[in-house]
């Protein structure tokens, strides 16, 4: 009775662990790893600050952190702001992400890796799909067109830490 019941407990635990091991192998990417640039994220979401229209300066300042993205959030740093983009890159579902980040410890640069993709093509579909909302800025008079480089040039950088991010 007694080593039934132990051997009732351990597959117990043992199955779901198994499982977890090999639920990684299901999941097979639609993308071909190419820039994605036709894609605006919405930058709202999650826990972002950011309103989805840059009418001042602070929403330029919340871009850059956005694109950083919320350490507390493990792995994927909050994917709700930018989900359109890395479902469309990786050509995987968002539940598809959280097994290969969550169960299987991999970064946004190794999950990359993981379908044969180039992490810096990541990075620049994440910057580009950002440029419109900067470029927003300058429709609304709250920097000049010279300007939109620079903050192009942080959000890449952000979002470049963003993808090879280990914990």
């Amino acid at each position: 009775m007694m080593k039934t019941l132990h051997t009732i407990f351990f597959l117990c635990l043992i199955i779901p662990l198994i499982s977890i091991a090999d639920s990684h192998k299901a999941i097979i990417s639609k993308a071909s790893g190419e820039v994605v640039d036709n894609i605006t994220a919405r930058g709202t979401g999650g826990t972002s600050p950011f309103d989805g229209t840059v009418d001042n300066k602070s929403d330029l300042d919340g871009l850059v952190k956005l694109a950083w993205g919320d350490g507390w959030l493990g792995l994927h740093r909050g994917h709700a702001p930018i989900e359109e983009v890395l479902k469309a890159f990786l050509g995987i579902s968002h539940e598809e992400m959280h097994v290969l980040m969550e169960d299987h410890d991999l970064n946004l640069a190794k999950t990359c890796e993981y379908f044969g993709f180039e992490p810096e093509n990541l990075i620049a579909s994440l910057t580009a799909s950002f440029v419109p909302l900067v470029k927003q800025g300058t429709e609304n008079g709250v920097i000049n067109a010279d300007e939109v480089e620079t903050w192009v040039e942080k959000i890449q950088s952000e979002f470049r830490r963003r993808v090879y991010w280990e914990g």
